[in-house]
């Protein structure tokens, strides 16, 4: 008889800690109370980020699917299934990780984290006057969120990317590494870097004081043309001088493939002759073909005239 029942506690057990149920509770960003928490599910976010096999389109995938993460609303609670043998992790900007096991909360009455601020630290500003620049095509391996440095004095309203791409051809710096990682702080404003859609780009990257760091929205989409070249299509919003018998002008390219752009059918003219203006796009229903680019040489020399001047470059 004491057998029998202990076979039934056993499966009763079993199932129990088999079925998945829903965890409702407060997590608090402690510094500033509006930013939201990330809860995640058996920390699986951060650990597919450091795994060998990582893939940034399976990363995504984790990190949109709800039935391993989820965010707290703007009062703070939360809400998401799991196991009695899982755990809980709790992330936040600034905040010190937790993580919690699903047995342990739901012995409390009332689940309530309130995350501990990270100890800040003193901002001391980089004063190399002279970084030098490395210029390449590299195809993109994994770009992720990074975690921002926790200052004392200063409040940065940018999002810090950490990024890792494969060297293809240098173009100017000649960076020894075949791949290279660097960080990238931007704007997001969709959550992405603004270089992230592309599987291939030309990146510019400085080393300040020791560290790569991407000039903050530059880069250029490229492409293989039929003549075995890198190549990107023209993008008129970029270029505010392209009158200048100074600089090259675009040109006729043949990519290997067509490079076909669709937008909204309620786009307006003003707006198509600033995005796809004619004759560098061909224009047919809802979709903009790529006609006229630089190879990936000119449109650096087009760069080293106007923006990375601009930016104390080339002077």
């Amino acid at each position: 008889m004491k057998k029998l029942i202990l076979v039934y506690f056993l499966l009763a057990t079993s199932i129990i800690f088999g079925q998945k149920i829903t965890i409702k509770g407060t997590a608090i960003n402690s510094k500033i109370n509006r930013i939201p928490v990330f809860v995640t599910l058996n920390d699986t976010i951060n650990k597919y980020d450091s795994s060998r096999n990582f893939n940034q389109d399976k990363y995504e995938s984790l990190f949109l699917d709800k039935n391993y993460n989820t965010w707290t609303n703007k009062k703070n609670k939360f809400k998401i299934r799991a196991k009695l043998t899982d755990s809980l992790t709790f992330s936040s900007p600034s905040q010190i990780s937790e993580s919690y096991l699903i047995s342990d909360l739901i012995s409390e009455n009332k689940i309530i984290i309130q995350l501990k601020t990270e100890l800040c630290k003193e901002y001391i500003a980089c004063e190399d006057n002279n970084p030098k620049l490395y210029v390449f095509i590299g195809k993109k391996l994994n770009i992720n969120y990074g975690v921002s440095d926790n200052y004392c004095d200063v409040i940065s309203l940018s999002t810090k990317y950490n990024a890792r791409f494969k060297i293809i051809e240098n173009l100017y710096g000649d960076y020894q590494n075949d791949t290279m990682k660097f960080v990238a702080y931007e704007h997001g404003g969709n959550g992405d870097a603004s270089f992230a859609e592309y599987e291939y780009a030309i990146l510019y990257v400085a080393e300040y004081c020791g560290k790569l760091i991407k000039l903050r929205y530059l880069d250029n989409e490229v492409y293989k043309t039929k003549n075995g070249k890198w190549a990107t299509p023209f993008k008129k919003l970029n270029y505010r001088k392209l009158d200048s018998v100074k600089i090259k002008q675009p040109e006729i390219i043949e990519f290997e493939k067509d490079l076909i752009y669709k937008f909204d059918r309620r786009a307006d003219s003003i707006w198509l002759e600033r995005k796809y203006p004619k004759p560098y796009y061909q224009i047919k229903g809802v979709k903009a073909k790529a006609i006229y680019g630089y190879y990936a040489n000119d449109i650096l020399e087009v760069m080293k005239k106007t923006i990375l001047k601009s930016k104390g470059f080339f002077e």
